[in-house]
């Protein structure tokens, strides 16, 4: 089975960054910079050095990375078919900028990148220690991303015929009013917004602006970690997680497309909350930890993979199993590279 799928029907919004990935045996260079062993951070002035060092490790790894790039690219592995999906999100004009659109349009993705001269094409430490990530983001040119790129004829035309949309929560934190605008957009016209919390630091940081995108997000994904971090932002003194999942269903919707809400867990049960109360658990399938070589684009496979059967209009039931399957395969390589993954088959 495969729909015949429109082009651009789904665009992502994200930061295109280049992952730097290093795997280290030992939390020297977590301890010497201060960072957590599994955490997702903004970079600041005393992590320069950190990126120095990295580029520096014989055992480096490049990939094109950004949360949202990598989704697309999953999602583009799965529906086959090239520029089903686009990306859009601020490079700068320079070679790193060209090397990351260049890896994108090869696993397929269409790219509509606002160009700024101002910073650098940011990039993304991504510090392996066993089943533990720690990334440090320095955003770069993704940091300028504005409102300018919805007035460009190009891009009107494809927001015109995108029928679903996805953005990440780092995105939003970068330039909440497209998100506000875009989102709007969508519940007017009766199409799908999907939201990715991203990380704690977002739901801190951007309160405001997520209460405000909430009503028009169709669909929310998260982790255990930023759900929780939700309800304390919103002061819902709790921490059961389904009492979290069923209040973030049910909270008022601008149109009448029922809320879906997916709580993902790399161990305890992926959790899927549905109107009139109901929840579904899909078991986490055990996993040969000696395969595993890396945890980083876990989740953004497992949205790539729930979204590419969710355009296809497959039972939610499809869609979380796709998604399973996308997280574990990207697993066995290190950073999100596609063209090392099997070619997808049903």
């Amino acid at each position: 089975f495969r729909m015949e799928l429109p082009e651009g029907i789904l665009i992502g919004f994200g930061n295109p960054l280049l992952d730097i990935t290093c795997i280290v045996e030992d939390n020297v260079i977590l301890e010497k910079f201060g960072l957590s062993a599994n955490a997702a951070i903004i970079a600041e002035e005393k992590h320069d050095a950190l990126f120095d060092e990295l580029m520096n490790m014989e055992n480096v790894i490049y990939s094109a990375g950004g949360a949202c790039q990598n989704t697309m690219r999953i999602f583009q592995w799965i529906v086959q078919t090239p520029n089903r999906g686009i990306f859009s999100g601020a490079v700068g004009n320079d070679k790193l900028g060209e090397r990351i659109a260049k890896r994108a349009k090869a696993d397929g993705v269409l790219t509509l990148y606002q160009i700024r001269e101002e910073l650098p094409t940011g990039s993304c430490a991504v510090i392996i220690n066993g089943l533990n990530r720690s990334m440090v983001a320095n955003l770069g040119a993704a940091s300028m991303f504005t409102e300018e790129w919805m007035e460009e004829e190009e891009n009107i035309c494809w927001l015109e015929r995108s029928q679903y949309f996805y953005f990440t929560g780092f995105f939003l934190a970068v330039c909440p009013s497209v998100v506000e605008r875009v989102s709007k957009m969508c519940s007017e016209s009766n199409r799908i917004m999907i939201l990715n919390f991203s990380a704690v630091f977002v739901l801190q940081m951007q309160r405001a602006a997520l209460l405000q995108v909430m009503q028009h997000v169709d669909i929310i994904i998260c982790n255990k970690d930023e759900a929780i971090a939700f309800a304390d932002t919103t002061d819902w003194k709790t921490k059961n997680i389904f009492e979290v999942g069923n209040r973030m269903q049910s909270m008022p919707k601008a149109n009448n497309h029922p809320r879906l809400v997916v709580i993902i867990d790399a161990v305890c049960s992926i959790l899927c909350f549905q109107e009139n109360d109901r929840v579904l658990e899909y078991p986490v399938p055990k996993v040969d930890k000696s395969k595993i070589v890396d945890t980083n684009g876990a989740n953004d496979a497992f949205i790539g993979g729930f979204l590419a059967m969710y355009v296809q209009k497959m039972p939610v039931d499809y869609c979380i199993r796709t998604a399973i399957f996308a997280s574990q395969q990207t697993q066995n390589v290190i950073g999100v590279q596609v063209e090392k993954l099997p070619k997808f088959s049903q």
